[in-house]
């Protein structure tokens, strides 16, 4: 079995006096994500139907994001999840590699709901971009599924932050490490503390632990 593990957050911003409603939006890709309308894209060159499949995906894969929720949250608040953490990722077998993008944000809604505002999150340049890229991946990559799935994670993470941001909400956190079996984890295990987010806000804690075949 092999898991990775959230152990620890801490946010180091002010809030409002009343505290804010925290959430962590986690999506992990070890490469066995199925996205069916990538073959279908392949052959698309009608414009109009190429975005339709894209968003489509792109609302396949904001559906699967992994959330936790945290209420009355202030500052220098640590999140510790337990005396075990929160496994946001387990498979039967030790992944080759891994991509883990992560995004917290200050909001009172689920960001899943999204899906139905889906042409705000991924505008027209976006999608088109994101088009080429998974053309790309399709004749460099074993596992274009896996790639397309983290490039519209990150796409979607920018689109969020952009809509959040139209409505006051703010994001809090940002966490999108890629890690390599032979290089981060050879023997299955990882134990990180105090790791610094892509926004500077946030420190947090994780454990890679898998057991050998």
């Amino acid at each position: 079995m092999f898991y990775l593990i959230l152990d620890k957050a801490k946010i180091h911003r002010k809030f409002d006096v009343l505290g804010a409603e925290i959430r962590f939006y986690s999506f992990v890709n070890a490469g066995q994500l199925s996205l069916p309308g990538l073959d279908a894209l392949m052959g698309t060159q009608d414009v109009t139907e190429l975005r339709d499949r894209v968003r489509g995906m792109g609302r396949e894969v904001l559906a699967r994001w992994e959330s936790i929720r945290v209420d009355h949250v202030r500052a220098g608040h640590t999140f510790l999840f337990g005396d075990t953490g929160r496994v946001l990722y387990r498979s039967e077998a030790i992944p080759t590699s891994l991509d883990w993008v992560m995004l917290v944000i200050e909001d009172d809604r689920d960001v899943r709901s999204l899906g139905s505002r889906i042409e705000e999150l991924l505008p027209d340049e976006t999608v088109e971009a994101l088009a080429g890229h998974m053309r790309a991946f399709a004749g460099a990559t074993q596992t274009p599924a896996a790639m397309a799935g983290v490039a519209l994670s990150k796409a979607l993470i920018r689109g969020v932050t952009h809509v959040l941001k139209g409505n006051g909400n703010d994001q809090v956190g940002v966490v999108e490490p890629s890690f390599v079996r032979e290089l981060h984890y050879p023997d299955g295990k990882r134990m990180v503390n105090e790791v610094q987010d892509l926004s500077g806000n946030m420190w947090y804690d994780y454990t890679i632990f898998g057991t050998l075949e």
